[in-house]
């Protein structure tokens, strides 16, 4: 969390020092970083839906030509998919001068086979085959190009632990909570997938002016726990409010 007073100098005659700030804006944001992969992140930021649904990925992958001069991809792709270079398609299922056929596997035998004629390929050669592969039960989100991030209300808790001067053991005794009623994403995941380190995804949220009555802009409120580290559950004496 970062809170940031913008202030507008005022000087004027012979002095050095100013003679009044001017308080011209002020901004408040929240970042979140998190090394743990969910996809709701994503959604979340860019106010999409996430659907659950059969998809597609393209992928290409190093392959040997099998005895009976085939390959075979042990996946579903999708019809007119498959690339290798050098080669076309043909139309049907028997194999040209310079044009391989595909034969695709249903649901139960997924399995896709590429067949060459004798002067195209050998037995152990290997080749590179491009393809759509048929991606199952998958979760989607899709952007769209006139897609606006999300705006809504923040919540956050932060624990706060004793110091050894406190007890003879550091514990949790307390939370911290902050509310922010409006908020908007002002900066969205992405990905650094540096080598051997952890890609950590962040999200910035940046408070908006909620125009409330109260004025109230945010909240920080601290929850003390009892003497062996738990929430409070009785209410205060004479408490009318909540």
């Amino acid at each position: 969390m970062n809170a940031t007073n913008n202030m507008l100098t005022i000087t004027g005659g012979q002095g050095n020092y100013p003679l009044a700030y001017i308080e011209t804006d002020r901004t408040l944001e929240f970042t979140f970083a998190s090394s743990e992969f969910t996809l709701d992140m994503f959604g979340m930021a860019n106010a999409t839906p996430i659907e659950a649904k059969d998809t597609s990925t393209m992928e290409s992958r190093l392959f040997n030509v099998e005895t009976g001069l085939k390959i075979t991809i042990p996946y579903q792709v999708k019809e007119d998919s498959v690339r290798i270079k050098g080669f076309t398609q043909v139309a049907g299922i028997t194999p040209e001068a310079g044009k391989f056929a595909v034969t695709h596997g249903e649901n139960d035998e997924p399995e896709t086979t590429i067949l060459f004629v004798a002067d195209d390929a050998a037995v152990g050669e290997k080749m590179r085959v491009a393809y759509r592969r048929r991606v199952n039960g998958a979760s989607v989100a899709t952007v769209q190009t006139n897609a606006r991030t999300a705006k809504g209300s923040l919540s956050a808790h932060w624990p706060v632990y004793t110091s050894g001067s406190d007890t003879s053991d550091s514990a949790i005794k307390g939370y911290l909570h902050l509310e922010i009623p409006r908020v908007r994403v002002t900066a969205l995941p992405g990905f650094d997938t540096s080598y051997k380190s952890a890609a950590t995804n962040s999200i910035t949220f940046a408070a908006v002016d909620p125009k409330e009555a109260d004025a109230q802009m945010y909240s920080l409120t601290y929850e003390p726990l009892d003497g062996q580290g738990k929430v409070i559950t009785t209410p205060s004496v004479g408490a009318t409010e909540w």
